[in-house]
């Protein structure tokens, strides 16, 4: 199930995630768009119904240092140990460049180049030169799906 859900503050998902649970869902998914960020609602899931898998389906690049995004990573990968998934992505034109006023350059070497540093930092590699004083115990899996296929061969 893709959240938040339209119309329901953030703050009313409570029940919204108890019913998802009970109806079967397994996971709940966020993304960054218009509305929410992609972590927020994650961390409310997290806490409000400790069994629901929790990803980001995607978390922009462009938009978030990389310093930032593993921050975000490793603390809902702290709140719900073993039940986060981190996808990124290069987001769009539109997001990156009119609504952030970033540049959108060369999306796939940034994710992939976003992807190394995070796999990297989120198993407490101090390599990348960024490092915290909470790395989770269980490091999220962090992906790009489109990177995968779009692999130069």
């Amino acid at each position: 199930m893709t959240v938040p859900l339209s119309g329901i503050p953030l703050a009313d998902h409570a029940p919204v995630y108890a019913a998802l649970d009970r109806a079967g869902f397994t996971d709940v998914w966020s993304s960054e768009v218009a509305g929410a960020d992609a972590f927020t609602p994650l961390a409310l899931a997290a806490a409000w119904q400790p069994r629901l898998r929790l990803g980001t389906a995607i978390a922009p690049v462009f938009t978030r240092g990389p310093g930032l995004l593993a921050m975000s990573a490793a603390a809902l990968a702290e709140a719900a140990p073993g039940r986060f998934a981190l996808g990124i992505g290069a987001s769009s034109p539109v997001l990156v460049r009119d609504w952030n006023a970033g540049r959108f350059e060369e999306p796939y070497q940034r994710t992939r180049d976003m992807l190394r540093f995070l796999r990297a930092a989120l198993c407490g590699t101090r390599r990348t030169g960024w490092s915290s004083t909470r790395c989770p115990a269980r490091p999220p899996r962090a992906r790009a799906p489109a990177a995968g296929s779009c692999r130069p061969r």
